[in-house]
């Protein structure tokens, strides 16, 4: 019996496409977008790579190779990123970023600050990482600063379960990108395009035993957190209980969070 050879554990087979394990692959719910007038650059914390599941993959999947860029870093110097500051000069560029001059993004879209005769389209970053992390790449490229700043409102819930949001209101980044798109694109089906997958990887995570979370708001308005809170968020926090007034009323609370 000492002489018999143990077998190697079987190497689980991953897919080339999505990096996923074959049986989670979720390439048959990707639907390519042929054609995209805007295109979308992807600021990734470096942080974010140490993540199985990261949704860039589905944009980079989803979305045309000419209209999808991701640089990964915590800092991008011209010199180091040349690529990322000429497409910034090709056209005009937008940051979603929730700043305190940003700009609602309406159903309608928005509209651009050059004349439609000039307008080619706009690059939209999206800061890809925790909300500490997408701070933290805000605060280290002051060109960021400088950039026109749009924000979403009225959202509705994260369709990504399987990952712990500050907020209620707080999106992945494929799914920010979703509506973002599909409203300047004018293309409401670009949504359900980029979220689709999303709701694949969700499924086949619960299936397997993962659970559902809530954001951390829900689950300190409801008692149900268990982590101590920082002094300024537990004041704060105090303060709109004493008032019976719903934590989310806080102003930036997803910076608090």
């Amino acid at each position: 019996m000492a002489e018999m050879l143990v077998e190697p554990p079987t190497k689980r087979v991953i897919c080339s496409q999505c990096q996923r394990p074959e049986p989670v692959c979720f390439c048959s719910d990707i639907d390519p977008i042929l054609q995209l007038q805007n295109h979308l650059i992807i600021l990734q914390h470096p942080n974010e790579l140490k993540r199985c599941l990261r949704t860039t993959k589905i944009l980079e999947l989803s979305i045309p190779n000419d209209n999808y860029h991701l640089f990964n870093g915590k800092r991008f110097p011209m010199k180091k990123f040349p690529e990322l500051f000429d497409l910034i000069e090709q056209r005009e560029t937008i940051l979603l970023y929730p700043s305190p001059m940003a700009e609602s993004l309406g159903i309608e879209g928005i509209q651009p600050n050059k004349n439609d005769d000039q307008f080619i389209g706009f690059n939209a970053i999206i800061l890809d990482g925790t909300w500490h992390q997408a701070r933290v790449l805000y605060n280290c490229n002051p060109f960021l600063h400088s950039l026109r700043c749009i924000k979403l409102e009225s959202t509705g819930r994260s369709q990504y379960v399987i990952r712990t949001q500050p907020t209620e209101a707080c999106l992945s980044t494929v799914e920010a990108a979703a509506i973002l798109f599909s409203r300047l694109e004018n293309d409401p089906s670009i949504h359900d395009r980029l979220t689709r997958p999303l709701r694949a990887i969700c499924d086949y995570q619960l299936n397997m035993g993962a659970v559902k979370h809530q954001s951390k708001e829900y689950l300190i308005t409801n008692g149900l957190y268990q982590r101590p809170l920082n002094r300024r968020l537990k004041k704060k926090v105090d303060q709109q209980i004493v008032n019976n007034n719903p934590i989310s009323d806080l102003k930036n609370l997803v910076h608090l969070l």
